[in-house]
């Protein structure tokens, strides 16, 4: 019987968290495949692993005192499903619900391609059920701009074909194991810390010949932006400066990596023009530290700087 990891990265939002943990149990296991559901406290103010203890005991939970980043959070439970001998690691962002088959299809597509190395589902907004926030993705290698298929449209037949993506999103995606332990691939590429993780990740599962689907018969619900956007507006807006220079920074090294010889004048011309656009955008709005970030971000972007993600961390990875 295969084994999958469904793995959780939670930062200060065990209100969301407990939510989808309640949604996974209820999970329909069509006997094939058992789960063990891992959570990564990635720093939180306050842990919350006795919370999640007191209402299920057989929850895995590992806690870091330090925000580590996304990437690093979802290795913390890819390492521990590779160690542990797990066939599967399931990524799964914390502010979802799933539908209870959900995973099962994901499972059975999975099982029947074994050239597909990683599947998504289709997922819709948590706050409106019939409205699309990801119907698989896409990729302009000509401007090097990543794109999904379906935001804020009407969950209609339209995406209801499965079909090849050029990348999953990490808000749920499963990932065969035997990536790690038999074809050698490394695991999220932390320096990217969030952002672009996902596509970078993917690239590389394409690029060594595995394909990458979309099976929109699994829904998910996603709230989107819960740990990155503030309730507070201020003159940076919602979203902290911190976010934007990642977002920007990590668009640079994914071209840079992935980017063919071919595409390389169209692609900077079209950056160019982007980063130029971003820039104005942020002097208008008089909005001086996402202004920094950006003009940073590039900087560091072209000169391969990973300072801010090379931190030392002082605390251990503790298993609760």
């Amino acid at each position: 019987m295969k084994r999958i990891a469904v793995i959780l990265v939670d930062w200060n939002g065990i209100e969301v968290t407990m939510p989808c943990l309640e949604s996974l149990k209820a999970i329909k296991r069509s006997g094939d495949f058992t789960i063990e559901i891992i959570v990564v406290d990635n720093g939180s103010t306050i842990p919350i692993s006795s919370t999640i203890k007191n209402m299920y005991s057989d929850i895995v939970v590992f806690r870091s005192d330090d925000n580590r980043g996304f990437a690093a959070g979802c290795n913390i439970g890819i390492n521990y499903a590779i160690e542990s001998g797990f066939d599967y690691s399931l990524l799964l962002n914390n502010d979802t619900t799933v539908e209870p088959d959900f995973l099962n299809l994901l499972y059975s597509s999975m099982e029947e391609n074994p050239t597909v190395g990683v599947a998504q589902p289709k997922i819709l907004f948590q706050h409106d059920k019939n409205l699309i926030w990801n119907a698989g993705n896409k990729f302009n290698k000509w401007f090097g701009v990543t794109s999904t298929r379906g935001y804020g449209e009407k969950n209609t037949d339209k995406y209801d074909s499965t079909i090849e993506i050029p990348w999953a999103t990490g808000c749920c995606m499963l990932i065969r194991n035997n990536l790690f332990t038999e074809y050698g691939f490394g695991l999220l590429n932390e320096a990217y810390e969030t952002y672009y993780e996902d596509v970078e990740f993917s690239f590389r599962v394409i690029k060594k010949g595995f394909r990458i689907s979309y099976i929109p018969s699994s829904v998910i619900y996603h709230i989107a932006g819960y740990s990155v956007n503030s309730n507070d507006e201020t003159q940076e807006g919602r979203t902290h400066p911190f976010v934007v220079y990642l977002h920007s920074r990590n668009r640079i090294f994914l071209l840079k990596e992935f980017s063919s010889w071919y595409v390389i004048p169209t692609v900077v011309l079209f950056q160019i023009v982007y980063y130029t656009l971003l820039i104005l955008r942020f002097l208008l709005l008089r909005r001086p530290k996402k202004l920094h970030a950006v003009l940073r971000s590039i900087s560091d972007g072209i000169s391969n700087s990973y300072d801010s993600m090379n931190r030392s961390f002082s605390s251990p990875i503790v298993r609760c």
